[in-house]
């Protein structure tokens, strides 16, 4: 639990030095929007332990595959800034440890470029009484210009609680974003995410949230507020 208290200050102090310095060193204002992002969510176990059967095996019980649909628009809903998908596949070594590796395609329409994306994920989660405190690592790579930063490396920190007798479950988040490129490391980017996970059954959630991006280090930086629902069901 202290070691995942020291890197959630850890990121909020990175991200505050890291402020003042961007807006030291950007000769323009920080331009302001709003989004709102939608998406669904399906998960199954493939290899699901048929009727009669006794013996599952170790690799197939912990093996999900997942699809994903999303929207991306901005204040005009109808505006769209993007449609994606996303084919993953995630596999879970205990409570505490899992990987994924999804494929993502980006379809921009007249706004820019569509464009393939590979993201390696790895979640480490633990809990103390009703708090649960997770921390994700991924490393993306988009298959764009170098100039338009194509590999980005990814760290989330989130801090979650169980409300006894609830369907919510609140969650505070932080995640930042630093680029890897010829020119060097650089952090561009953090995302504070207020949301709740909401319950509709044991197979079913909606999560709700509120995102705050800001653009650091960046000539032209954008700060973005975000809308974010995201409706969620499990196959088996």
């Amino acid at each position: 639990m202290n070691r995942f208290l020291r890197i959630v200050l850890l990121l909020a102090l990175l991200a505050g030095v890291q402020r003042s310095y961007a807006q030291d060193s950007s000769p323009l204002k920080p331009r302001q929007s709003a989004e709102f992002w939608l998406s669904t969510t399906v998960d199954m176990k493939p290899f699901s332990k048929k009727s009669g059967q006794v013996y599952e095996h170790k690799f197939f019980k912990k093996f999900r595959l997942s699809g994903e649909l999303g929207y991306r628009g901005n204040e005009n809903l109808f505006n769209g800034k993007v449609v994606y998908t996303v084919l993953g596949m995630r596999y879970r070594f205990n409570k505490h440890v899992r990987v994924m590796l999804e494929n993502r395609y980006n379809m921009r329409g007249a706004t820019g470029t569509n464009s393939f994306r590979n993201d390696l994920q790895l979640d480490l989660t633990t809990e103390r009484g009703r708090f649960r405190f997770g921390y994700r690592f991924t490393g993306q790579h988009e298959y764009i210009n170098i100039t338009n930063f194509p590999d980005i490396l990814r760290n989330r920190v989130a801090v979650e609680y169980n409300i006894r007798k609830s369907p919510f479950t609140p969650y505070i988040a932080a995640e930042s974003f630093s680029v890897v490129s010829y020119q060097g490391n650089m952090l561009i980017g953090m995302r504070y995410t207020l949301g709740t996970q909401w319950s509709l059954g044991k197979d079913r959630s909606l999560d709700l949230g509120v995102r705050h991006d800001r653009e650091i280090n960046l000539y032209d930086p954008t700060y973005r507020w975000i809308f974010a629902l995201s409706y969620d069901l499990s196959l088996n």
